[in-house]
């Protein structure tokens, strides 16, 4: 009888001790491996962090466009302002060639030609507004990436210019010229250049 409660109490023990190990191995189990976690890219302002910009098009009311730049985290004050003139590069280039093509076909409309100095006076005054208009452009949207593996961000910044307003200002230009006074009527001019601009939608991306 003794040897049979010895027996017992043997396996007992053999029983409770690879209970313990069992469990004590699964703890370790439950835990996500650090391998598994995906690696986060911190924001440099806290909160949300972006990978894409948002690309906003022309509209009839305004000319749109969005810039990039990337580089170090620790000049990002460097990385808006290079965002910034990327961004109003793109829209000069299409506010320009929004404008080239409406004093064309102003030109053929009241039999203007395009080497005459009154073409030219027509073409430069506007182009002249536009580039005063865009440098004076700020940022309206803009966000940074999350900061990457080498320590590099991206800046995204978006920027509008309001058609009519642009259109309002080269026609006041162009009024001021007693030659081109003689030359065009004013309020004809400006419903023109205002519908152009309204009619000019660049999509490409």
């Amino acid at each position: 009888m003794k040897k049979t409660l010895i027996y017992v109490a043997f396996v007992g023990a053999l029983v409770s001790c690879g209970s313990t190990k069992s469990v004590n191995n699964q703890g370790p189990m439950s835990q996500a491996s650090p391998v598994s976690q995906a690696v986060q890219s911190t924001n440099p302002f806290g909160g949300e962090t972006y990978t894409m910009p948002t690309f906003e098009p022309d509209t009839e009311e305004f000319f749109a466009a969005s810039g990039i730049a990337e580089g170090p985290r620790q000049r990002m004050d460097v990385l808006q302002q290079d965002a910034l003139t990327n961004a109003q590069n793109i829209i000069r280039q299409k506010m320009k060639h929004a404008y080239q093509g409406m004093i064309s076909d102003y030109r053929s409309s009241i039999g203007i030609n395009a080497n005459t100095d009154i073409a030219r006076k027509i073409e430069s005054g506007g182009n002249q507004i536009i580039d005063v208009v865009v440098n004076e452009t700020m940022a309206r949207d803009m966000k940074f990436s999350g900061v990457d593996e080498k320590g590099r961000v991206t800046c995204y910044v978006g920027i509008r210019v309001y058609k009519k307003a642009v259109a309002d200002k080269i026609a006041d230009q162009i009024s001021k010229d007693d030659e081109l006074k003689l030359r065009f009527n004013e309020d004809q001019y400006r419903k023109y250049i205002q519908e152009k601009f309204k009619e000019y939608k660049d999509n490409q991306k």
